[in-house]
Order: C-alpha cells, then structure tokens, then sequence
C-alpha cells in the first residue's frame, strides 16, 4: 500500500502531461489529414502523432532555449495556439481524434498504467541509466537548462557520454523541475510519456485488433523485459524505430500522408535518443530510395506526390533539435568516446587479421536473437507462398532497414577503440532489439496479409485519414 500511495501521484503527473505533448504536436496531425473520412484506427494514429510530434516540439525548444521555465511558457503557447485553432477551425476533427472506440481506449490506458506502475515503482538502478541519460537530466535539472557549465566539460564526468543526444534527459529534468525535486523515481515518468505514442502507435496500425497485431504487440513489449523500465533508451529506439518502419511500409503502399508524416516523426525521436538514431536514419532512407526506384521499374505508382502542408513539417520538426545540439556540442568540444574517422579503417583491419568477426557475428546474429527474428519472417513469407497468399511487397521494408542497420553495427563494433568482447557482452542484446522489431515488423505484415487471404492491395491509392 505504501508504494502505490508513493507511486499514485507520479503516474497521475504522467496522465496530465500527455495532453499537454498531444496539443503541442497537435497543428501537424492537423495540418497533415485533411482528407477522407475518419476510422478508429487512423484516429488512433493521428493522436500518437501528436504526442509524438510534441516530444520533438518540446526538445526543440529545449535545445534552443537554455531555460526550462522559458521551454514550459513557449509549450504552453504553442499547444494553446493549436487547441484554439482547432477548436475555431476543425472542431470536428478534434473530437474525431478522441474517438478511438472503448476498446482501443481500454487497451491503451491498461497497457500504460501497467508500464507507468512498473516505470516509477524501481528506482534507477542501471549503469548505464543513472550514469548516462538521467546523469545529463541531473546537470539539466540542477542548471535550470541545457546550458554550458562546469559540470557538462569536467573531465571527471566523461563516463556520462555528454555528447548523446538529449531528448530523454531534457524530459527526464523537466518532470523533476515541475514537482522542484530531484530524486530516482520521478524523473523516470518520461519514460511513460516516451511509450505512450508507441501504444497509440499500435492501435493505429490496423482497422480490427487482430491475432497479427496482438502477436506484434505482444513480442514487442514483452522482448524489452526489464528495458522498458530500467531507465535504457535502447527499447524506446528500436520501439520508435519499428513504428517508423512500419507507417513508412504502409506509405509505399498507400501513399497517404498521414502514414509518411507518422514514419518522419517515429523516425525522428528514435534519431534523437542515441547515436544509434543516426545508423537507422541512413539505412531508412537508402532502403527507401532503393523501393521507390524498384516500383518505377516495375511500373507500379510513386508515392511520392504534393503534400499537404504537415507532412513537410513534419519531415523537418525532427532535425531542428537535432541540428541545434549538434552545434551545441561542436561549441562545447564534444566528442564520441568511438572515435569514428580514418582511424576506424585501421582498428577493423586490425579486428579482421585477428579473426573476431566471427565473434561479432555470432555475438549480434544468434546470441541477440536476430537470426530467429529473421528466420521468423522468412519463414511466414514461405507459408504465404505456400498458401499461395500475395505478400505486399513493401512488407520486406522493414526486414531491410533492419539488415542494412545490422551491418551498419557489426562495423562499428569492429571499429570500436574498445575491447570487441567487452563491448559485446555489456551492449549487444540492447543494441540489436531494433533489428529484432524491424524483422518482427515484417512479419507481422505477412501475417496480416495470411489473415486477409485476399488478393495483395498493391495499388497506390491513398488509405482513409481523418476528416477536416
């Protein structure tokens, strides 16, 4: 009785925030669906793209303006603005966006209070938590901001990576800034704020709540095991990742708008977690560039067409913080403790004499659990074979961003100024979840597609949105 009194209000603060990261990111998921009718699902997904988009909006701010008070005054003014706006403009695509049905509503906050209970019930306890991401939301807390101090160049501190990126800190410091107090549990409450666009994410993604997308829900959040809690950012990358991977799928098929502003900002607050975020934005974008140039050369539509003003803010909102803390580091004489460059060539050269590419391999393909993910989508792709079922064909989209991000990894891991074995044992099953969900991702759309046993819809036509 004693935790849940202690843990009731934390989870409470959680519950009052998510409207506020909703009507911050609320102009985009308007701007962006202002056509066709509206269904539950696409509602669903219109609200995690609000909170998603508010999360950046929100690390914008935070990147820019070195005052958390000042970060909490512009917040409070942009989500008033889309609120007012939307009310005066779009009343009944506001109240559209609300109505996801009682079972999705019902999934969606039992899933979450679970996860929040869970969250704000341990306190940080993870190296890797308390001495990197909630280590940088202290010095952001205790300096009232992201601005420079003794604290962030102090060589003693170097332990604490203050090159990351701050997305997860800068949320983290706000929660505590709000209650005035530092302490383990609360500043853990924005790891619930992170999932809740995650779950909306997911109810978003199909029209009934099938055995397809209760399997792709069910291994992505019980694969996370204690990742979903400890206070690591690597589940909330490859969660975020997944989304991007699946709603830009759906957009290859479709071509609507509200899929490719979804995948663009998914994408965005997983490239603005950890470095990693980077690896899966070059591989998004060349598994991308490869599909749209094979469906030319087959024949098939382009999903690329004139957009509606939210789609273009949301394919930029993900860089402007992104770009601000790169400056800031630049400024601040940041660097990677990987120490990518020319010398990286020499160390995987040296890696490779010494024979320890078959330990990287096995270490990132069997012992993570990749090598059954992929086997997994490889083998629902037979069975629809066999069951002479048509797969989409953007249902490989995932399953190659994955690819190309695990050997974007199996290099950094041989050019790693660090001991190869080490760096395995310490990071290896956290940093491959997000090729585990891409497989998992592809599965599910061949699963999807064994369920309709229809003909594949591979027509570009636009997908239903919400209603302006």
């Amino acid at each position: 009785m004693r935790s849940f009194l202690r843990t009731a209000p934390d989870v409470l603060w959680v519950l009052l925030a998510l409207p506020y990261f909703a009507a911050v990111g609320l102009g985009i998921t308007l701007l962006t669906a202002v056509q066709c009718p509206p269904d539950r699902h696409h509602r669903a997904q219109g609200l995690a793209l609000a909170c998603a988009a508010g999360l950046l909006v929100n690390y914008a701010l935070g990147t820019l303006l070195a005052d958390l008070q000042w970060v909490l005054l512009a917040g409070c003014a942009i989500a008033a603005i889309s609120v007012t706006w939307a009310a005066m403009r779009r009343r009944a695509a506001l109240s559209d966006l609300l109505g996801l049905g009682w079972i999705r509503w019902l999934l969606f906050a039992a899933l979450l209070l679970a996860a929040a209970g869970a969250i704000l019930f341990e306190p940080l306890q993870g190296w890797d938590a308390r001495s990197l991401w909630f280590f940088n939301a202290k010095r952001i807390f205790f300096g009232g901001g992201l601005r420079l101090s003794p604290d962030w160049t102090n060589p003693a501190y170097g332990f604490s990576h203050p090159d990351y990126p701050m997305l997860l800190p800068l949320l983290a410091a706000q929660f505590a800034h709000a209650w005035g107090v530092w302490n383990e549990y609360l500043p853990k409450a924005s790891l619930a704020v992170l999932l809740a666009p995650i779950l909306l994410g997911l109810l978003g993604l199909a029209g009934r709540i099938r055995l397809s997308l209760l399997f792709l829900a069910g291994c992505l959040l019980l694969l996370t095991k204690e990742f979903l809690w400890n206070g690591y950012a690597d589940t909330y990358l490859g969660l975020y990742a997944v989304m991007s991977m699946l709603y830009l799928a759906r957009w290859l098929g479709s071509g609507a708008a509200l899929d490719l502003a979804a995948g663009s900002i998914f994408m965005g607050v997983a490239a603005n977690l950890k470095n990693e975020g980077s690896l899966l934005v070059v591989s998004v974008v060349a598994s991308l560039t490869g599909f749209v140039l094979a469906f030319r050369k087959a024949g098939r539509a382009s999903p690329l067409r004139s957009f509606p003003p939210g789609v273009w803010l949301a394919l930029v909102l993900p860089w402007i913080g992104f770009a601000a803390w790169t400056l800031t580091k630049h400024h601040w004489h940041f660097s990677n403790d990987l120490q990518l460059g020319l010398a990286s060539f020499t160390r995987i050269q040296q890696r490779v004499r010494e024979g320890q590419i078959g330990l990287v391999a096995d270490a990132l393909v069997r012992q993570s659990g990749a090598g059954t993910a992929a086997a997994l989508f490889l083998g629902s792709a037979v069975l629809a074979r066999l069951l002479r079922t048509p797969v989409p064909p953007w249902a490989w989209f995932p399953a190659t961003v994955s690819t190309l991000y695990c050997a974007g990894i199996f290099v950094v891991y041989l050019a790693t100024p660090h001991d190869v074995a080490w760096h395995l044992k310490t990071s290896a099953d956290r940093t491959m979840l997000l090729t585990v969900f891409g497989f998992l991702a592809s599965t599910f759309l061949v699963l999807e597609s064994l369920e309709s046993r229809g003909p594949a819809n591979c027509s570009m036509a636009p997908t239903t949105g919400l209603q302006t």
